[in-house]
């Protein structure tokens, strides 16, 4: 190899050393920051590694987290987190070949499709005087045009983060004292621990199909 290359594969591997180094001390600040906010998600991310439904790979995965700051944030993030959740489940069962499958989409677009509803009540009659307006960042590919395993595979690859998602909000909602009504505590721990038992599901069924 000459020695200009080793030069380059050398300066190139001590900027990336750098990089990780940087990344690292900014995870650490967050984790040991006192905020209040943060000190829910870690609330929520701890919860999750001790249930074993997240392990320490997938933490450092880059998954994407909602951070809520109220009851409000929670509801209205929730929502949308649940229609693109139903948009998904629809697209699936019209592309899916697996009856497994088929009644997973049922039961999502059922079981969310109701919980949506309980929201947008909830919504109208606790905070009808606010913006419930929403920057929601997709989480689901666009599984159009998939079929088969392709569309059964992306489906539950995307899906048991998207579901970890709602678990790490609810959980957040339930520990942080956010909650102004009580009937949303027993609601979010449903929604907590039906999703999370759909991840061991679907984690199962990446590792026996796929």
């Amino acid at each position: 190899m000459k020695k200009t290359t080793i030069v380059i594969l050398s300066v190139t591997a001590a900027v990336v050393l750098l990089i990780l180094m940087g990344m690292m001390a900014y995870i650490i600040f967050l984790l040991t920051n006192n905020n209040p906010i943060q000190q829910n998600v870690n609330n929520g991310l701890g919860w999750m590694m001790n249930s074993g439904m997240m392990n320490s790979e997938e933490m450092g995965s880059g998954m994407m987290h909602e951070s809520i700051e109220s009851e409000h944030d929670y509801l209205i993030h929730m929502i949308a987190h649940h229609e693109e959740a139903v948009a998904s489940a629809n697209t699936l069962k019209a592309n899916t070949q697996r009856e497994e499958m088929k009644n997973f989409a049922d039961d999502i677009i059922k079981t969310q499709s109701a919980e949506i509803e309980q929201m947008k009540s909830w919504l109208d009659t606790w905070y009808p005087n606010e913006d419930h307006s929403v920057d929601y960042q997709p989480m689901m590919r666009d599984l159009t045009g998939l079929k088969g395993d392709a569309v059964d595979q992306a489906f539950l690859q995307d899906m048991i983060f998207h579901h970890m998602d709602a678990v790490m909000m609810s959980q957040q909602l339930i520990v942080s004292g956010f909650a102004k009504h009580a009937e949303i505590i027993p609601f979010a721990e449903t929604i907590r621990d039906n999703q999370r038992n759909e991840i061991f599901m679907m984690r199962r069924w990446l590792s026996e199909w796929f």
